[in-house]
């Protein structure tokens, strides 16, 4: 256990270790769950990191770890330690960006984006950011869809463009786009000679459609359960253009997002509006901060001026 009784020389630990590199290092034991683990991601030795926790503990006078069976696990007070050295953390990067801007060197703004919003928000359109604002650059990533904000944010970024709010804490979300499930089939599929469909329309189709992230339930296939059926699904698609080609190939009938169709219109393919409305919206995703960084707060300016013209 990663906790020491001490009497003699407290005044000449107490005050003096609570810095930035410490919290890093304790950041590293809270996330693998491991002194050896982190010190080999960190390039120092494990007696040095558990000096350095050992330290802490010393001076906020309580143990943060406990050895438990999956590693070494948080304390209730380290579980709060964590929270807000992550943020204390962030908000140091938010300083060092600022401070650079104000030297005359560039800020990078670190943004995500999972592959369906794009279509909405295409990414030439992110990187004309940096014609209104040349002190900034910008860095965007895409990922699939199913990447989950926890997962997105892992590393240095500081706004996400996903579809679906999960309302996680710490996180705001703003809408910036509205978007709804469809339903594509080729122009010869018999339900092309309608508009609008149910999902009972669709109780005996092969169906593909797009995976969800961990713990996350899919609109459509909840819809299809409460209309009292489960429905054939064949295939998960990671592009979309895989499940296009599928449609004229094999006929099967694809599950898809209105913007992201509107994006591609492919002339052989017909898309179905549902009777049951799912909401696929796109949002901006951003952590909590106290105060927000000029970067952050001028992207979303951008976007939303996007938003209102779409």
């Amino acid at each position: 256990m990663l906790y020491y009784q001490y009497k003699r020389g407290r005044s000449q630990t107490k005050g003096n270790n609570m810095n930035t590199e410490a919290l890093e290092y304790f950041i590293k034991v809270y996330e693998k769950k491991s002194v050896t683990a982190a010190a080999k991601d960190l390039y120092i030795t494990p007696q040095g990191i558990s000096k350095t926790i050992k330290q802490l503990e010393l001076e906020l006078e309580t143990e943060l770890f406990y050895r438990g069976p999956r590693g070494m696990e948080a304390t209730e007070a380290g579980e709060l330690l964590h929270a807000r050295a992550k943020h204390i953390r962030y908000l140091m990067e938010d300083i060092k960006k600022e401070i650079s801007i104000i030297s005359g060197g560039k800020s990078v703004l670190s943004v995500v984006a999972t592959y369906s919003t794009t279509s909405i928000l295409p990414v030439d359109y992110l990187y004309r950011f940096t014609e209104l604002h040349p002190e900034f650059q910008l860095k965007i990533r895409e990922y699939p869809d199913e990447y989950g904000i926890g997962k997105l944010f892992e590393e240095e970024v500081d706004v996400g463009l996903v579809i679906g709010n999960d309302e996680i804490e710490n996180f705001e979300y703003e809408m910036v786009g509205h978007g709804e499930v469809v339903v594509v089939v080729s122009q010869n599929h018999p339900l092309a000679v309608k508009d609008e469909i149910s999902v009972m329309d669709l109780e005996h189709e092969s169906l593909m459609i797009k995976p969800v992230g961990e713990g996350k339930e899919h609109g459509f296939l909840e819809k299809c359960l409460d209309a009292g059926y489960t429905p054939k699904v064949i295939h998960e698609f990671g592009s979309i253009l895989t499940a296009h080609r599928l449609c004229e190939t094999n006929g099967f009938v694809a599950i898809s997002i209105d913007f992201v169709e509107e994006s591609l219109k492919e002339e052989n393919l017909k898309v179905l509006k549902l009777k049951e409305k799912i909401p696929q919206n796109v949002y901006l995703v951003f952590r909590k901060r106290g105060i927000q960084s000029k970067a952050v707060s001028l992207f979303r300016t951008y976007i939303k001026e996007k938003r209102l013209s779409i």
